[in-house]
């Protein structure tokens, strides 16, 4: 009996011990099962937050957040986040100007009794806060492939880096950039010969792709625009839907304090009451005053009707009451030319619409519509017919003085191939027609003369660039308030050949003396001339491209490139 309950209490005893040894082992496996879970959604929640701090630094705010992606891009949502049986909290601590330290910590419910938890920590430095080549401005463009190429310009230098291709997308056609007025930032859009619109983000060193969207076309109309608001930084990006009738617009925003691949908006629809055709253009102003965040866009359709819309900082309205225009001047068909343009006086802040209506030669066919007050709710004056020009404007082009209510105007009309050159003074429009009477005639997409300002001390000129009957040359004028003078032709090399097929003028808002001159010509190259002022004045162009900045351009009309400068 003694050995019989021995051998009992031994088995028991041995049992128990392989019993509890394998409960142990079996729960130990599950808690490290669960340990490896946890440290990889801890390192997801490490690399989710480098990857919000290279879009903006400014974006690792301190506090506790929780993570989530939407779109196919990391933001910081709440204060944590579940996945399965894991909350996973992103800890964020500032250890100085430019760094951050960042703790992932993951916990989860290992049984009735037992909770387990991971910490993961790092520290984050802003990086791009030591790129020190944006000292100018930047050139995005294409070049046939599917890549868009751009090139860094150096304004000290004067000269433009190696190009570079951004981020991989689609062989884009129309193209337009702008750049951030609180951070190193820009946003581009580019559109294909399928009618997709491409939108990238620029964030001081690196491309990302952010989203796209179908505007309908081949690319030989510019269905979309982008503005920053002024004070924000916030991002709009305004777009053609190829409907008609109804929502024939849209657009999305992404906030300035928001970095690339972060926190844009969905596309909510846009339903303009004076408009029923297939939007074709798109142009934006912006409204430059401080504490101001006012965008104003205006656009055509395929029923040449022209109007416009404020954009008040959270929501569009005050579309006039009538259409601008129901008879936009065109090419051939409705609508293949830009006739229409618009700018905010930078110290009203009222608003100035111009564009052309169908004319022939000898026939004043520029209208103005203006809308004062300086607000979202501005009032719209009457259509006017500025005084003294003669002819038509199929390629027109408006600039403001940057510390001033001025504008310049100039214009070539496709019936007589005349320059027309105009001043607005804040309160009334001086003309001057038939600057030039052997002007290259416009043609389907081009833009054949543009504007801008230079100032130096307390010298101020308007500039005028525009493309001379079979000249190579850089044609333009000086303007002294309603005084226009005719310059000897600047002699560049290399040279444009003839004739150009888009013409675009850039001002530096950081070196008011100084503007960007960029032209597509007709063998589809690219080429970019600076001019500088000096308070006497004098006036120098440089060449800023030693060679052509591009020799395969996707097209020479129509926008085929976007130079903007930093703002800050």
């Amino acid at each position: 009996m003694v050995e019989i309950i021995l051998a009992a209490s031994i088995f028991a005893l041995l049992v128990t011990v392989f019993v509890g040894a394998f409960i142990f082992a079996r729960e130990s496996t599950a808690l490290a099962g669960s340990r490896a879970r946890a440290v990889l959604i801890a390192e997801e929640g490490l690399e989710a937050t480098r990857n919000i701090r290279d879009g903006d630094f400014a974006s690792l705010t301190d506090g506790n957040h929780g993570l989530d992606n939407s779109s196919n891009n990391w933001n910081f949502n709440s204060t944590s986040d579940v996945s399965d049986v894991f909350t996973r909290q992103i800890a964020i601590s500032t250890i100085d100007a430019n760094t951050k330290q960042v703790v992932a910590n993951v916990t989860w419910q290992q049984n009735a009794q037992r909770t387990g938890s991971v910490a993961l920590t790092t520290r984050l430095t802003n990086w791009l806060s030591a790129v020190s080549t944006l000292t100018g401005g930047l050139l995005f463009y294409g070049d046939g492939t599917t890549t868009p190429k751009y090139r860094a310009y150096d304004s000290s230098a004067n000269t433009f880096g190696t190009e570079t291709g951004s981020a991989i997308s689609a062989s884009g056609q129309t193209f337009v950039m702008r750049v951030s007025p609180t951070k190193t930032e820009a946003i581009a859009g580019y559109v294909t010969s399928t009618g997709v619109l491409n939108v990238m983000c620029f964030n001081g060193l690196t491309w990302s792709q952010e989203w796209t969207a179908n505007v309908g076309g081949t690319g030989t109309t510019r269905r979309f625009d982008i503005a920053y608001e002024t004070t924000t930084g916030d991002v709009m990006v305004l777009y053609s839907t190829n409907t008609a009738t109804t929502n024939e617009l849209a657009y999305r925003s992404k906030p300035g304090n928001a970095g690339c691949r972060t926190a844009w908006s969905g596309p909510t629809n846009l339903d303009p009451i004076r408009t029923s055709g297939i939007v074709q253009w798109v142009k934006m102003a912006w409204d430059r005053r401080a504490g101001q965040n006012l965008i104003t866009a205006i656009w055509a359709d395929a029923n040449s009707d022209l109007s416009a819309m404020v954009w008040s900082g959270s929501a569009w309205g005050n579309e006039p009451s009538t259409a601008m225009t129901t008879t936009l001047e065109v090419i051939a068909t409705a609508q293949d030319v830009e006739d229409f343009d618009v700018e905010y006086e930078s110290l009203s802040g009222d608003l100035m619409v111009v564009w052309s209506n169908v004319g022939g030669a000898n026939v004043n066919t520029v209208r103005y519509r203006i809308c004062t007050g300086g607000l979202p709710a501005c009032t719209w004056s009457a259509i006017t017919t500025p005084p003294t020009f003669r002819d038509d404007a199929t390629n027109l082009d408006i600039s403001v003085n940057p510390n001033t209510d001025e504008i310049v105007f100039a214009s070539i009309g496709n019936a007589q191939s005349d320059l027309q050159l105009g001043y607005w003074s804040g309160s009334a429009w001086t003309n001057t027609a038939n600057t030039d009477t052997s002007c290259n005639t416009p043609i389907t997409g081009s833009k054949l003369v543009s504007t801008g300002w230079l100032i130096s001390g307390a010298t101020t000129r308007s500039v005028v660039v525009y493309q001379d009957q079979g000249s190579n040359n850089v044609d333009w004028y000086v303007g002294n308030a309603g005084t226009f003078t005719k310059q000897t032709d600047a002699a560049v090399s290399p040279s444009p050949a003839n004739p150009k097929g888009y013409l675009d003028i850039q001002m530096n808002p950081l070196s008011e003396d100084q503007l960007m001159y960029v032209i597509s010509d007709n063998a589809n190259d690219l080429f970019a001339k600076r001019l500088a002022m000096t308070a006497v004045p004098a006036f120098t162009w440089t060449n800023s491209d030693g060679t052509a900045l591009e020799t395969t351009l996707p097209q020479k009309i129509n926008s085929p490139f976007a130079f903007a400068y930093w703002r800050q």
